[in-house]
């Protein structure tokens, strides 16, 4: 089944689906099983021997370690550290394929292969035909998983069948990825669908957010080390691998301390989105940091956002720096070393 196909297969089952990603049904993610589309990011695909010595002095993650059927974070970083992008990657079969931000792919893509070039048997290509990317949420998620695949996986691994792959988002959050061969992929929905909501996707980005996971975009790209988002919290980063692009700044954040912002989860009351790289204000009205993620509420009733900011200034009030509405500070659902 081509995309094409399983896009008019799903709107005769009166679901809209606009560039992979649904977009007719509640965005509200209950804790009964729910399910979508993660058309809202796209693969790249690098393939060849080489493969892992070429990303390993590129990335922040040690991919000479990761395993097939095995999957990371990680970050590729200019020479100061700013991050061009960040990703999961996902060992299969020898190749190594990154899931991240539709608007990054080909940033991500063009960067990498002038370093590419010197490593011959390494090929950067697309492979957004070969899988069909669900995504899986709830209480009772699991259940469905181990209908599918008969067993929940390990954080960090892929569980693999006939139906394609599937694997554990975070160790803290209820949700599941599942990449589906496109064969196989009408079957799998159905079986799905019957005993879960389909959500839209926004349901996926707002779960995100509330597990403070935030994703750079065409909007944030090169104004971030990954310790500004968090990403060493979620084992994105490796301070044990060698040397790679950017790896002195990020690891003088770490040694030396020196780190004074980080990401931090919101909400805010009204519904206009603002947009990423908004300023927010600390109490005496100066500029203390950026929003770096925005999204609708299930219900409508408030934003839901991720910023970075000053550490020093989170036990104050903090304002959007355009209208002077206050922030209200959330928790997040793993630890963050200051």
């Amino acid at each position: 089944m081509t995309s094409n196909e399983w896009h008019t297969w799903l709107e005769s089952q009166n679901i809209a689906v606009s560039h992979g990603m649904i977009t007719s049904a509640s965005a509200s993610s209950t804790e009964e099983p729910w399910l979508t589309l993660l058309g809202h990011q796209l693969l790249l695909t690098f393939s060849g021997k080489e493969n892992r010595k070429f990303l390993q002095g590129q990335l922040t993650c040690d991919v000479e370690k990761l395993k097939n059927n095995q999957t990371t974070l990680g970050a590729c970083c200019t020479p100061k550290g700013r991050m061009v992008a960040n990703f999961r990657i996902v060992a299969h079969n020898d190749d190594l394929i990154f899931s991240l931000p539709a608007d990054q792919s080909d940033v991500l893509h063009e960067h990498l292969k002038k370093y590419a070039m010197f490593f011959r048997t390494v090929s950067i290509h697309p492979q957004n035909d070969k899988w069909v990317r669900l995504g899986l949420g709830g209480k009772k998620a699991s259940e469905l998983l181990i209908e599918l695949f008969g067993q929940i996986p390990e954080t960090g691994t892929i569980a693999e069948n006939d139906y394609g792959m599937a694997f554990s988002v975070f160790e803290f959050s209820q949700r599941y990825e599942l990449w589906i061969k496109p064969d196989r992929i009408q079957q799998v929905w159905e079986k799905l669908s019957a005993k879960a909501t389909v959500v839209s996707t926004a349901a996926w980005q707002l779960s995100d957010i509330k597990d403070g996971i935030a994703w750079v975009t065409e909007a944030s790209r090169d104004a971030w080390i990954p310790q500004h988002l968090n990403w060493q919290a979620v084992d994105g980063v490796s301070f044990k691998k060698g040397c790679y692009t950017g790896q002195e700044i990020v690891a003088r954040m770490k040694y030396l301390g020196k780190l004074k912002s980080r990401l931090y989860r919101f909400t805010l009351e009204g519904q206009d989105l603002p947009a990423i790289g908004s300023i927010v204000n600390n109490q005496a009205g100066n500029k203390t940091g950026d929003i770096v993620a925005t999204i609708q509420s299930a219900d409508k009733s408030h934003i839901e956002l991720l910023a970075v900011v000053r550490k020093a200034d989170t036990e104050a009030e903090l304002t959007l720096a355009d209208t002077g509405t206050k922030l209200q500070l959330q928790n997040i659902p793993y630890s963050v070393e200051d």
